[in-house]
């Protein structure tokens, strides 16, 4: 107890110092509290750069409630989407070793890959990866449901997955466009994306707590666990796995490391008097390569340069300041990084509460207001935005008597296909009917007719599980024999195989 308390005062005792050394970041310390109390955040780690170097880099609260473990600048969370600057990064990295070029075909390196369209195969090119303009989009339900044993196999589903868009035809984000920017740099190296980070990236930046998998997150010593609230209470949630998908959203890392990266970025590739990245590539990354929605408004005057992205970058302004940032979320955490690179000022945020990306940017406001000695906006004009816990339901709802379901629960079971996802397994278990993916089970609700929609059941899943609705369609005698998921605005159909055994 004794050496508990002395640990806890000379962490209070190294806060409160460095917060003095620069009379900007005075008071800093308590309005970072009193937000975390205001979004129920269990801990968070923040660093601030400027001019090339580390301002400011400090814990607050837990990593860990239930063990009261405190956060520290080398907590390691989880940084979902953040990876996406990191792998866009790793491509300039290979583009300044001349292996690989953004004007090139992604096909040039992965012989295997095909898209759906032909249209596709012929025009997208890493640049349009890496922008988000390859109208691929969203399909990473794919990864999430059915996550495959390797990167190839992952890959050689694109062909039966339908785009969100056509190719350059606006902005539409997209996991699966960033595994293949992972694929390419396998390719091109024979080794694992996650080789080509530690050695290109977290070896010459000396990012020694910086990880790529979950097994090694947790076989640390100083790591984050994660939390949602529920009932305004901190409620504790599971790992997410990336999957194949991890060149999108799977790196580990802590304030201290993302901020030696920052420092790298913001000194024009440089770092230690090495180039890590070409200067041309960065400038190409922070500027606008695909508009996410227009400036004009005749409601509303706003300036030019309102949402666009780079490579791995969302890139905009906050009032007149040129900025360049990425959010990441994945179950449990919520990672941030900002860089105004005009003012040499570069923010790390990183939290163990899912869905706090309001929070995170209301934290970057107070800083960059604070550094530039700018106007402050008031705390009312903020709104709160509190991501809730996806908590497992008691009991299924009772079927809809108005819209009654057309066949008995076991004419529903079976075994359901789709050549880009893979198996679905439908069973009956009492008066209800379940549904099981490869990555885990959830229950069936019924909506209307045969319509259901999919509830979480069991605990120890992950809290990124989206509700949709499932349609069951008969075929011309009536039989079930398809089911479609509304995971997008053309819905996959998968036919059923096999029957049930015995109705499940």
């Amino acid at each position: 107890m004794k050496k508990t308390l002395i640990y806890f005062f000379l962490l209070l005792w190294i806060k409160l110092l460095s917060a003095q050394q620069d009379p900007r970041l005075i008071g800093l310390d308590a309005e970072i509290d009193s937000l975390m109390k205001t979004y129920h955040t269990v801990g968070l780690s923040l660093a601030i750069i400027e001019n090339g170097v580390i301002l400011y880099n400090q814990g607050y609260g837990y990593r860990n409630l239930d063990k009261k473990l405190p956060v520290t600048e080398n907590t390691i969370f989880p940084i979902g989407s953040v990876t996406k600057s990191l792998t866009a990064s790793l491509i300039g990295v290979y583009q300044g070793k001349g292996k690989l070029d953004v004007t090139d075909r992604p096909r040039k390196h992965i012989d295997y890959l095909q898209f759906s369209e032909s249209a596709m195969n012929d025009l997208i090119s890493i640049e349009d990866l890496l922008a988000h303009r390859s109208g691929i989009g969203n399909v990473d339900l794919a990864h999430v449901f059915f996550p495959k044993k390797n990167m190839v196999e992952h890959l050689q589903r694109l062909p039966h997955l339908v785009p969100n868009n056509q190719v350059r035809a606006g902005f539409d984000y997209s996991n699966m466009g960033y595994a293949i920017l992972g694929a390419i740099t396998e390719e091109i190296t024979e080794l694992t994306w996650e080789e080509n980070m530690e050695k290109e990236l977290f070896i010459p930046l000396n990012m020694t707590h910086s990880n790529c998998n979950l097994e090694s997150i947790q076989s640390s010593d100083n790591y984050a666990v994660g939390y949602s609230v529920h009932n305004d209470q901190p409620y504790r949630v599971e790992y997410e796995n990336q999957y194949e998908s991890a060149a999108s959203g799977g790196i580990n890392t802590t304030s201290r490391d993302l901020a030696k990266w920052l420092k790298m970025l913001m000194a024009k590739g440089i770092y230690n008097d090495q180039q890590i990245i070409p200067k041309a590539y960065l400038e190409a990354s922070f500027s606008e390569h695909n508009i996410i929605r227009g400036s004009f408004n005749y409601d509303r005057r706003s300036n030019l340069l309102c949402d666009t992205y780079g490579y791995g970058w969302f890139v905009h302004q906050y009032k007149d300041l040129y900025r360049v940032n990425h959010g990441g979320n994945v179950s449990g955490f919520t990672g941030h990084v900002s860089m105004y690179p005009h003012n040499s000022i570069g923010i790390v945020i990183l939290n163990n509460q899912g869905s706090s990306n309001m929070l995170s940017h209301v934290i970057e406001e107070v800083i960059v207001d604070r550094l530039l000695n700018r106007k402050r906006k008031a705390w009312d004009e903020y709104d709160i935005n509190i991501g809730q816990a996806m908590v497992p339901v008691q009991g299924l709802g009772d079927p809809n008597i108005e819209k009654p379901i057309t066949h008995d629960l076991a004419e529903y079971t079976g075994i359901y296909f789709h050549p880009g996802y893979g198996d679905i397994v439908v069973n009956q278990e009492a008066e209800h009917l379940k549904i099981r993916f490869p990555a885990f089970e959830l229950g069936l609700e019924h909506a209307h007719y045969n319509t259901f929609v999919n509830r979480v059941t069991s605990s120890g899943l992950h809290q990124n599980i989206p509700s949709f609705y499932i349609n069951f369609h008969p075929d011309s005698e009536g039989v079930i024999s398809e089911l479609t998921i509304d995971f997008g605005d053309e819905p996959p159909r998968f036919k059923k195989v096999k029957e049930s055994d015995a109705g499940g």
